[in-house]
């Protein structure tokens, strides 16, 4: 199985609790070196996009998730060094995620709770205010 299709199995049960938007497999195949992923014995466990907003040097987390059956044994904390791994390389200076449910999970790992008016404009134009999803930023440093 490919990687893409890995990563739409992976994020469907959390699509269908609401607590990921839903994606395409086109859409994940299309943008899959947004991707970092964890895998286990070739198995894709854990993954997150990290996009390119296209102003203000900001990288936008999506699809952040870890399988079901992996949970609580700190694959967030090594995916989450992936993803900053990722945002370094991209010369992001900031990264946000957009999140109805673990906001005490990304203030531990040093996110800001933000307002809408800090989004990229671009991505404040998208924002789905019926969602009414948290805003959590996170500057990118070398000390990360």
């Amino acid at each position: 199985m490919d990687t893409a299709q890995q990563i739409l199995d992976l994020i469907a049960p959390f699509v269908a609790e609401g607590r990921i938007l839903p994606r395409t497999y086109a859409q994940i195949s299309d943008n899959i070196a947004d991707f970092v992923i964890l895998e286990q014995s070739g198995i894709v466990i854990a993954c997150a996009g990290l996009k390119n907003c296209q102003e203000g040097g900001m990288g936008e987390i999506y699809a952040l998730a870890v399988s079901k059956n992996m949970q609580n044994q700190g694959i967030s904390d090594k995916l989450m060094v992936k993803v900053m791994q990722k945002a370094k390389v991209d010369n992001f200076s900031k990264i946000f995620a957009l999140s109805k449910h673990n906001a005490l999970w990304f203030l531990k790992q040093g996110f800001v709770q933000m307002e809408i008016s800090e989004l990229p404009k671009n991505r404040q134009k998208l924002f789905d205010h019926q969602r009414n999803s948290s805003i959590f930023f996170k500057g990118i440093t070398n000390a990360n």
